[in-house]
């Protein structure tokens, strides 16, 4: 077989003539369309972080106060408030208000991944040419773990956004002379990205842009271009994004969230693995061939490719940025599959820069793996379809479209330039779109609130949740919801008949025999039958109402 991975296109091909002028970014914002807004509203609240994130910032909206972050009633010190400051204008003004409306939370993560995909283009057209910041950016925007922090309002998107414009800034004193150091307004632009990463996610952007800055200031041993960077004017414009939250966090009686934020959050996940999140070294890059699907097909062997070219300044800062990035999570003892988000900009541009110096990439077992991942993203998504209760139809035409990808891909008739987009847009389009928010028994709080909208009434007391504390099933019932025990349950509706309680099913009884005590009588008004993937078990979750007393003598 001749090469697999045949890459360099004609220089008036399909992706050629779209770098001129205001097209490129006219193409990126389409793909980004396609790839970021379905399922940005269907797809349910996600456990837990988003959740926790989305109800945070419900409770600053409903109660005003824009200094606190609080989870019902526990203060969230763990992450600073700028993703909260996205999120309250964006429900308050995009949703008229609307708390519920769970695609206005998702909106700035949304807008801040299609603002990366734009800057990591602007960055490759000033670090190579147009042609190879267009396909960068259109590998980084087809990656799942890209998607995926799309559709999430979280952290990860907008701190994407901060360390992107910190490289775009960066780069420039790198590659400047020592006689044009780059104006002072490139300096202000990292600085001012430092201080917005420190208000999203704490040191994360420090680290990932100061851990490249440090490696090529070694590897060059030279030190002297990092000057031109003014840290006497930078370091104060970077700590005023973050006053105005600690003045107002003092203001709120919160005057150690600094010190809360490192000792609750940072510390714990460098020093093990936080919340049952461990795992060896190696454990993203074993992962990557999914993670970075289906971009990784270029992706990975791309960056192998540019290694040999790591002596050009512009591939050498590509590879140092993902390098270093990729590294740091790697030795941190907690992983999550988007902790390496940061690093893939800098894998895209190292390896389309290296990707299009070589007339070919004969890389067979980068195909071969890419197609079993393929082929195991497909086959597990069909399984879990018809597992967790979703529609086959979407799953079937998501098969077809990887087989038909897979089949492309060896028979060599379409560019991988443009496949890459066409398989990401039309699979996530389906998984994030359709499938999973169809898969009505990973959807447990959704159906259980639901069911409880049919039985309550303005004079009933809040809902009392046993056993089953996700923060989706709080967002989605209220703020005040009640996470509490069977016993308490039972005490709630027996001392209210208009009191609703969930339990799990296999506390009934002994549920029934205290509202008995209480001289109560017990009645079952639904049944929510699923799967916890938070918890990863299956669960049956009854709602429970009690009759009329009946008082004995």
């Amino acid at each position: 077989m001749e090469a697999v991975l045949a890459f360099r296109p004609r220089k008036t091909g399909s992706v050629t003539i779209l770098t001129t002028g205001i097209r490129p970014f006219l193409v990126l914002t389409a793909l980004c369309v396609a790839l970021f807004l379905p399922g940005l509203a269907s797809l349910p609240p996600t456990d837990r972080d988003e959740a926790r994130f989305m109800q945070a910032t419900k409770q600053m909206l409903e109660t005003g106060n824009v200094a606190a972050i609080r989870f019902q009633n526990e203060p969230r010190t763990k992450k600073p408030i700028g993703i909260h400051w996205l999120q309250y204008p964006s429900v308050k003004y995009g949703a008229q208000g609307d708390v519920g409306a769970v695609w206005a939370y998702r909106l700035p993560s949304a807008l801040a991944a299609w603002l990366s995909i734009l800057c990591i283009f602007a960055l490759g057209r000033k670090m190579f040419d147009a042609r190879t910041g267009l396909i960068a950016a259109g590998l980084s925007a087809c990656t799942l773990i890209m998607a995926a922090e799309a559709h999430l309002a979280k952290t990860d998107a907008a701190l994407l956004l901060t360390v992107v414009a910190a490289h775009f800034a960066l780069y420039q004193f790198y590659r400047s002379a020592p006689d044009q150091v780059p104006r002072m307004r490139v300096a202000l632009l990292f600085w001012s990205a430092i201080g917005a990463g420190l208000l999203i996610k704490g040191p994360i952007t420090i680290l990932v842009v100061g851990a490249t800055a440090l490696s090529l200031s070694i590897a060059d041993r030279n030190i002297r271009w990092l000057r031109g960077l003014q840290p006497e004017v930078g370091i104060p414009v970077a700590l005023a994004f973050v006053l105005p939250w600690l003045l107002a966090s003092v203001a709120s009686g919160q005057d150690n969230l600094v010190i809360a934020s490192l000792a609750e959050d940072f510390l714990p996940k460098l020093l093990g693995g936080a919340e049952g999140h461990s795992a060896p070294p190696g454990t993203h890059l074993l992962v990557a061939p999914i993670t970075l699907w289906p971009a990784s097909l270029l992706l990975l062997p791309g960056t192998v490719i540019a290694w040999s070219h790591r002596k050009e300044p512009a591939i050498r800062y590509a590879l140092a940025w993902a390098a270093t990035t990729w590294l740091m999570f790697e030795l941190v003892p907690t992983k999550l599959p988007h902790y390496i988000l940061p690093a893939v900009p800098g894998l895209a541009l190292a390896a389309a820069a290296a990707l299009s110096k070589s007339d070919t990439n004969r890389s067979r077992w980068g195909a071969a793996l890419w197609t079993g991942f393929t082929v195991m993203i497909g086959g597990g998504l069909l399984w879990a379809t018809r597992a967790y209760g979703g529609d086959l139809v979407p799953a079937v035409l998501l098969a077809l479209i990887l087989a038909a990808a897979v089949g492309l891909l060896w028979l060599k008739r379409a560019e991988l330039s443009l496949m890459i987009p066409a398989t990401a847009v039309l699979s996530f389009g389906l998984i994030v779109g359709w499938i999973l928010p169809n898969m009505h028994d990973l959807a447990l709080s959704p159906r259980l609130a639901a069911s409880i909208q049919n039985h309550i009434t303005p004079n009933s007391p809040t809902v009392a949740l046993s056993r089953y504390h996700e923060p989706s099933a709080v967002f989605l019932l209220g703020t005040e919801t009640w996470l509490t025990t069977a016993r308490n349950s039972a005490a709630h509706v027996a001392a209210d008949p208009l009191a609703l309680a969930v339990v799990a099913s296999d506390q009934l009884e002994v549920v029934r025999e205290m509202v008995t005590a209480s001289h109560g009588t017990m009645t079952v008004v639904g049944t929510i039958k699923g799967y916890n993937y938070s918890k990863g078990r299956a669960e049956s979750l009854s709602i429970i109402q009690s009759q009329p007393h009946m008082f004995a003598e």
